[in-house]
C-alpha cells in the first residue's frame, strides 16, 4: 500500500522532471503546437496544476487558485491558442513549486482513517483517488519530454 509519503516523493520527483524539461524554455516556447491533435507544454502544466489544486483540496488544503484560473486548461478543453487565455510559464512553474510544499504538508498530516475514508470520483477512498491523481501528475509530468523538443533545442536533458 502507498504511504502519503511516497506520494509526495513521486509529486516532487515528477516536478523534478518538469523543471529539468522547462529549463531555459519561455512562454512562447511553451505556447508551440504540436502539428497532430494534442496540447502545448502551457496546456500540459496548467492542467497538472488544475489537478494538483483538486488533490489539495481532496487532502483538506486550500488550493492555490480559484478553479476559474485554470479554467483553460480542464479535461477535454481545446487546443490553447490564444495567448490571453494561457496563464504565463513562470506563473505555472511557481504554483508546481508551491503545490508541491502544500501537498507535502496536507499528506503528511492525513491519517490512516483518513486515507481509508470514502473516496471520490476517481476510487473508492481517499488514497485510491489521490493514487489516480498521483499517477494523472506523472502520466502529464512524462509529455512534457516531447514539448520541449517542439521548441526545437533537440537536446536530451533526462539521465537516469
Amino acid at each position: 500500500m502507498i504511504s502519503a509519503g511516497e506520494m509526495t516523493h513521486l509529486l516532487a520527483r515528477n516536478l523534478e522532471v518538469i523543471e529539468v524539461q522547462t529549463e531555459g524554455l519561455t512562454h512562447a516556447d511553451s505556447m508551440l503546437q504540436l502539428p497532430f491533435r494534442g496540447n502545448c507544454l502551457n496546456w500540459v502544466l496548467g492542467h497538472i496544476m488544475l489537478y494538483r489544486d483538486v488533490m489539495l483540496k481532496l487532502a483538506g488544503a486550500e488550493p492555490l487558485r480559484e478553479p476559474q484560473h485554470y479554467r483553460p486548461y480542464g479535461y477535454g478543453s481545446d487546443a490553447m491558442q490564444a495567448d490571453d487565455e494561457a496563464v504565463p510559464l513562470e506563473t505555472l512553474l511557481a504554483d508546481l513549486r508551491r503545490s508541491q510544499d502544500r501537498l507535502a504538508v496536507a499528506l503528511a498530516a492525513l491519517s490512516e482513517a483518513q486515507l481509508k475514508a470514502e473516496g471520490c470520483d476517481y476510487g473508492d477512498d481517499l488514497r485510491e483517488c489521490l493514487l489516480e491523481l498521483v499517477w494523472h501528475d506523472g502520466y502529464h509530468a512524462g509529455q512534457t519530454e516531447y514539448l520541449r523538443q517542439v521548441a526545437g533545442v533537440n537536446d536530451q536533458v533526462m539521465v537516469i
